[in-house]
């Protein structure tokens, strides 16, 4: 059966991206699929002003992979100049490259499962160099003040005086806990202790590949995380556990704690609280899972599923940093 192409650039963005479309689909089944319909429609959208630019340089085919390639880069190009003249902000811009890599996998997968004769799109060189050049010419937020994260989290939790509240802020900065997940959930009504069953003892970090605890906890509609902490602070939690049989604090209690810290050592600003060391964790951990080869989405991925966030946008609002 011969194989329809469309004639048309968007129609035939629409026929690549669904080639990776997987929704209702697990991770296992399809790693590299959009599951999420946010992400979807976000990644669709960029995907296609990126074609319209193709359109207008006269280009005709998404399989002459080469010459899109090279189109990409003036895409590119334009779109850095533009953010910098425009002082766009870095996360704006990334998502132009995060778009551009899954349109290249969708492009790709069309290609494998149609077993077209046409050479894959091998657009990574040119996306990470242009995330190189976005680093030094533009500022994380376009804003002033877009994060919650504490300047020096190490110094607040060791300024907390209360035990149990250090230990769980640890958590949250270490392992991206929320404050539920610690044990500290704010309907009073709604129990959620930190036990041994949790402790699911020492194993490798995906990322580093070093040894790292292990914790498990339900959080956000009772789904379960397993969390990545240092080994000091996994021993703290099991002598904790093993005294007291749980971790398990008061909220509000446990916010005013993280609030005096903040104020004694000038990192007090109103909303911060306990998830503004998640803040921290999700920055961290995407500088962390980039630094060791994972391409910005990928890094997205990641540090998502240990923050409990499943979709794109969510990640966002934690990776974003103030303003240099």
């Amino acid at each position: 059966m011969k194989h329809y192409w469309p004639k048309s650039l968007h129609s035939q963005c629409e026929a690549v991206f669904h080639s990776i479309r997987a929704f209702h689909q697990g991770k296992v089944d399809n790693p590299d699929g959009i599951r999420a319909s946010r992400t979807w429609s976000l990644y669709r959208y960029e995907s296609h002003r990126s074609v319209e630019f193709l359109k207008n340089r006269g280009i005709p085919s998404l399989l002459d992979t080469e010459t899109v390639r090279d189109a990409m880069a003036a895409f590119l190009d334009g779109k850095l100049a533009y953010c910098v003249q425009n002082r766009q902000s870095r996360q704006t811009f990334e998502t132009a490259l995060a778009a551009l890599g899954k349109l290249q996998h969708a492009i790709n997968t069309y290609i494998e499962l149609h077993s077209l004769e046409a050479a894959p799109l091998d657009a990574e060189s040119l996306r990470m160099g242009f995330y190189s050049r976005s680093k030094t010419l533009l500022s994380r937020s376009s804003r002033k003040y877009d994060t919650r994260a504490y300047p020096d989290p190490v110094l607040l939790i060791a300024t907390i005086s209360k035990g149990t509240y250090q230990l769980q802020a640890a958590l949250q900065y270490e392992g991206g806990l929320r404050a539920e997940g610690s044990g500290a959930p704010r309907h009073q009504r709604l129990k959620n202790p930190l036990t041994a069953k949790g402790l699911r003892g020492i194993g490798p970090d995906p990322v580093t590949g070093l040894p790292v605890g292990l914790v498990a906890s339900k959080e956000k509609g009772g789904k379960e995380t397993v969390h990545y902490i240092s080994g000091e602070t996994y021993r703290l939690l099991e002598n904790h556990i093993r005294i007291y049989g749980k971790l398990e604090s008061d909220y509000f209690d446990y916010v005013e704690a993280i609030n005096q810290a903040a104020r004694e050592t000038g990192q007090y600003a109103a909303g911060r609280g306990s998830h503004g060391l998640k803040h921290n964790f999700a920055q961290r951990r995407y500088m962390e899972c980039v630094a060791h080869g994972m391409s910005h989405e990928k890094a997205m991925q990641q540090t998502s599923l240990e923050t409990s966030h499943f979709r794109l946008r969510e990640t966002l609002a934690y990776t974003r940093g103030p303003r240099k």
